[in-house]
């Protein structure tokens, strides 16, 4: 396992990072580490803004059977001599976890098992590219990265394999979970007017919440919702962002898994 003041430094530098767009007052004040706006602020942060500098993480689908998707990791910037820890930081946890040590790149970048000494893998199988192997669920982030062995250097990176998405004329509304049965949904706008105004109304369950807010100079808009109500098992959020020449909207299933 990775030392616990390597994660704990990790988590540190992600906290530095800032969240660009619309977020509540109180995000800039809390430093509760199970508060809804920690958990947004260590996501954001949770790629480039927690990279070291002039590094990128790309991820390639590889292979597909059924519901399992296989994705390899092809990193740029790192050091190509460097060995490096495979971290993970699924939404059923609350801070990223080692999945393997000893990954090395070949000279394109690509994350392999080299199979020699210090490294993972097998000396029968050199050099093995590495398959990450995951079971999206819609709206979930994937949330991979690849650390040295004293946390001097990192490259992080999140995507989500199958999108919960609404598009309007140009306008678009993403719906990330952060928490296993949508405790927590992210809400992403984009496309809207640099500044313009912004109006988000939701409907979960029959609880209905409209709030005006402005997208931000790259006309991007972000908000943060709660869908759960008190004595129902699951529901489906509705959510719509009204501007003036576009209203894309976007369905959250939640409730807690089986």
């Amino acid at each position: 396992m990775l030392r616990r003041g390597i994660l704990t430094s990790l988590s540190l530098v992600l906290l530095t990072g800032l969240v660009c767009g619309q977020s509540s007052s109180s995000a800039s004040k809390t430093t509760d580490q199970n508060s809804p706006e920690n958990f947004v602020r260590l996501h954001q942060a949770w790629g480039p803004q927690g990279s070291t500098p002039n590094t990128s993480l790309v991820v390639k689908e590889s292979a597909r059977s059924g519901q399992v998707i296989k994705f390899r990791l092809i990193a740029d910037g790192l050091p190509k001599g460097g060995v490096y820890t495979l971290l993970q930081w699924p939404v059923t946890q609350k801070g990223p976890s080692e999945v393997l040590r000893g990954v090395t790149l070949d000279a394109s970048g690509l994350a392999i098992c080299a199979g020699a000494a210090n490294t993972c893998g097998s000396a029968d199988k050199p050099n093995d590219p590495i398959d990450v192997n995951l079971r999206p669920i819609p709206g979930e982030p994937v949330r991979l990265g690849l650390v040295s062995a004293d946390g001097a250097t990192r490259v992080l990176v999140k995507f989500v394999p199958i999108p919960l998405r609404g598009e309007d004329r140009g306008c678009s509304v993403d719906a990330t979970l952060l928490t296993p049965g949508a405790e927590l949904v992210l809400i992403e706008g984009s496309g809207f007017p640099s500044n313009g105004e912004v109006t988000m109304d939701s409907d979960s369950a029959g609880e209905r919440r409209s709030a005006k807010g402005k997208a931000d100079a790259d006309g991007r808009y972000m908000t943060a919702l709660l869908p759960y109500k008190e004595g129902v098992p699951g529901g489906l959020l509705k959510v719509n962002l009204k501007a003036p020449k576009c209203t894309p909207s976007v369905n959250v299933p939640w409730g807690r898994r089986n």
